[in-house]
């Protein structure tokens, strides 16, 4: 497994984010393409660039959606621009050499008022399916992210998110398997890892309470045997809510993950 980190959280730019993160020694970079503001196409070739001087991968996209895009839209048009903005996106992370997108966005995917939940389901399960084939073709994941109740009004839970991947039916299509969220609505840290086995295609870490791994109770040791278990063998992104000093618990939570794996 690889450590990879994004630092959306922290609202920092990529231009200082590649720079933080490859002093803190991750080996990848995880970005949202529009937080703290939207990527133009100068700024991927720039971000490529950098990724290269500064010798980090690019694991891929996460927090992907911005808020005003509802991919169960009652307008067939939205949901049209809802497609073409997550094809394109795929076609960045293969531009990028990275591995996946993180499907998570929960306020982007929740079923809009006046729309039917199993209307709204099957606009979903038809954007995924579209989009995973593009994926497929380009060897891209797209990653389904279970998000926990205070955030999200559906796919809360690992058991949720395989049931949309299966009904997707398309193999560029799987879960994220995300500790924090976990910590909310899983009875166990590893029985969903084994539950979900090869369809795990991202991991996102941080401890129970957003911060980095050890400033919670999280013991992580297990949760990277069983992923181990399943032969996952991909990036591990910490994705964290960070203190004043971000340089130094960059450096405290990589240390903390490679005592755990």
């Amino acid at each position: 497994m690889k450590l990879a980190c994004t630092l959306h959280f922290a609202g920092v730019d990529y231009p200082k984010g590649v720079k933080l993160v490859a002093e803190a020694g991750f080996e990848a970079y995880e970005i949202s393409p529009w937080l703290p503001r939207r990527l133009t196409n100068t700024d991927i070739n720039r971000l490529r660039r950098l990724l290269r001087k500064n010798k980090l991968e690019f694991s891929g996209f996460t927090a992907i959606y911005p808020p005003e895009m509802i991919l169960a839209s009652p307008n067939p048009n939205a949901r049209k621009k809802s497609l073409q903005y997550t094809n394109r996106l795929i076609e960045l992370v293969q531009i990028l050499e990275g591995r996946s997108i993180g499907w998570g966005s929960p306020r982007s995917r929740q079923i809009p008022n006046g729309v039917p939940a199993e209307v709204g389901y099957r606009r979903l399960i038809k954007l995924l399916k579209s989009s995973g084939a593009t994926a497929e073709k380009r060897n891209v994941r797209i990653a389904i992210e279970p998000v926990n109740r205070f955030e999200s009004s559906n796919i809360h839970t690992v058991r949720e998110a395989l049931a949309l991947a299966k009904s997707v039916n398309q193999k560029s299509v799987g879960i994220v398997y995300d500790s924090h969220h976990a910590c909310f609505e899983e009875t166990s840290f590893t029985k969903p890892i084994l539950q979900a086995g090869k369809r795990i295609m991202a991991v996102h870490v941080s401890d129970c309470n957003r911060r980095i791994p050890g400033q919670g109770h999280i013991n992580f040791e297990p949760i990277f045997d069983a992923l181990r278990r399943v032969g996952y063998d991909d990036y591990v992104t910490l994705e964290a809510v960070f203190g004043r000093n971000l340089h130094r618990e960059l450096t405290t939570a990589r240390k903390q993950l490679e005592r755990s794996l």
